[in-house]
């Protein structure tokens, strides 16, 4: 019994002390588009060598701002379709975008979406 106890009290701890402190990180949410590159995906949307013609795209000063395209309906009445892409990664745009609350600059080496590898 005694050795459950030294096993149990310093994960527990250490269960806490995780917790604690991904809580003052700020605000994460995992994004299903960029390779999770939070920076990318807010600046530019989806890929356009996966989705050539996305039905939104980000606009600055990208903290959720952003533009309809006008080959998608809507507003196009006669426009395509909005991909189940296009609908998921829209939703993650706003929901994650806004939350920055201010938009940086790349400081970075080469493109950004080309950081370490392309995504």
């Amino acid at each position: 019994m005694k050795r459950s106890f030294k096993f149990i009290i310093p994960l527990s701890l250490l269960v806490l002390f995780d917790l604690s402190a991904q809580s003052t990180s700020g605000y994460y949410q995992p994004l299903y588009y960029r390779m999770d590159d939070p920076f990318v995906f807010c600046t530019q949307g989806q890929d356009v060598r996966k989705n050539p013609m996305p039905c939104w795209k980000p606009m600055p000063p990208f903290t959720g701002a952003f533009m309809l395209m006008p080959y998608c309906r809507p507003p196009n009445p006669y426009g395509k379709d909005w991909t189940q892409d296009d609908t998921l990664s829209f939703a993650q745009y706003k929901a994650v975008c806004p939350k920055a609350i201010e938009s940086g600059r790349w400081e970075g080496g080469g493109r950004p979406e080309n950081t370490p590898i392309r995504h």
